[in-house]
């Protein structure tokens, strides 16, 4: 069941992965559905509904998914080079032929003789040493990459996710050595199969839990970050849809992006509110009674101009008001939130509006 569990867990990764990273992940989406698949497929009730005459196959499809998994995570660390170096697919390639190969040579012996009776054939060690040399030197140049990046990043949760994969990439490492060597493991540690297997399988679910808490972590920033871009094209949207409408020529091609949706709408509102600007009446200032923050100030003056560019008025002198020109993505989007949110709801606003529908009859 826990393997169940942490499978589903890497799976979701994946799928977050997908739903939030700015650019296709696709070395991180791998990795996390391989992974997946590998233990979904070597987990204990698996192999029980299986039978024992397909748990060779099983064996050899879990350990090919591993190597693949492992070498996105190479491509993963070596793709923040620019340009990417190409990483060639022969070695894994011929590692997989060599383990394929090897088991058909022992596929006879495999679950009907205690392992140590063939531990030294040749084809076993040949199996091991392709299953274990691949990954370790994909996970070595891994974690290298991944500890000199992380050394880069500012204090976070994004720099703490680095360093617990790192360790996780080590734990790995480690699982590899005693799991994929068997024959070396069984002549050190004196263990029989029933002891092998369950220390095997606890150092990789460690090794798997601690990939699902770094991923966790490093992947915190990306949901919220869509979490504050979503919430800000909600805040902002009244605003863009009201400019839109009286203004069709503002809107910009739109894309299936939430982070270029919440850039190209407040290019839109800002269009908007600029060629709206030589509408806004002089008198605005007199129909607003009582003083007003920034954003409903701007907000009445806004919709003081969208009745008078449907009357066909407008002033040469712009007017002086508050523009609330922001030094950044968030503070625009705050800024034209509140705008947004006191064109729609302020009672102040629906005043200076009628107001000015009766100034321009």
């Amino acid at each position: 069941m826990i393997s169940y569990l942490t499978a589903a867990l890497l799976a979701a990764i994946g799928l977050a992965q997908l739903s939030t990273a700015r650019r296709r992940p696709r070395h991180l989406v791998t990795f996390f559905f391989s992974m997946a698949l590998s233990l979904t497929i070597s987990a204990e009730p698996t192999l029980q509904v299986i039978g024992i005459e397909y748990q060779l196959p099983c064996r050899l499809v879990t350990n090919m998914l591993q190597m693949l998994a492992v070498r996105e995570l190479m491509k993963l660390a070596r793709s923040t080079r620019s340009p990417e170096p190409r990483t060639p697919w022969w070695p894994l390639v011929l590692c997989w032929a060599v383990m394929l190969s090897s088991s058909l040579d022992f596929a006879d012996l495999y679950g009907v003789q205690e392992m140590q009776v063939f531990q030294w054939r040749p084809s076993v060690l040949l199996y091991q040493l392709a299953l274990t040399g691949y990954p370790i030197g994909c996970l070595a140049v891994f974690m290298v990459s991944l500890a000199r990046n992380a050394s880069t990043r500012p204090a976070g949760t994004f720099r703490t996710g680095l360093h617990v994969i790192v360790v996780a990439a080590a734990a790995t490492i480690g699982w590899g050595l005693f799991s994929g060597l068997p024959s070396f493991t069984f002549a050190v540690t004196g263990f029989g199969v029933a002891e092998f297997l369950p220390v095997s399988r606890n150092i990789g679910l460690v090794a798997m839990t601690l990939w699902v808490v770094g991923a966790l972590l490093t992947a915190w920033d990306g949901v919220a970050r869509t979490v504050r871009t979503w919430r800000g094209i909600r805040a902002v949207t009244p605003l863009w849809k009201a400019l839109v409408a009286a203004q069709p020529q503002i809107e910009l091609p739109a894309r299936h992006d939430l982070e270029f949706t919440l850039y190209r709408r407040l290019i839109e509102i800002r269009d908007g509110l600029l060629a709206l600007r030589t509408h806004v009446p002089p008198q605005v200032q007199d129909w607003l009674h009582s003083p007003v923050d920034g954003p409903t100030r701007a907000a009445a003056e806004l919709a003081a101009a969208m009745v008078m560019r449907d009357a066909g008025r407008s002033w040469p002198q712009q007017p002086s008001g508050h523009a609330g020109e922001a030094p950044s993505v968030e503070a625009e989007t705050a800024w034209l939130g509140a705008v947004s949110s006191a064109f729609t709801r302020s009672p102040v606003v629906r005043e200076v509006r009628r107001l000015a529908q009766l100034d321009a009859v």
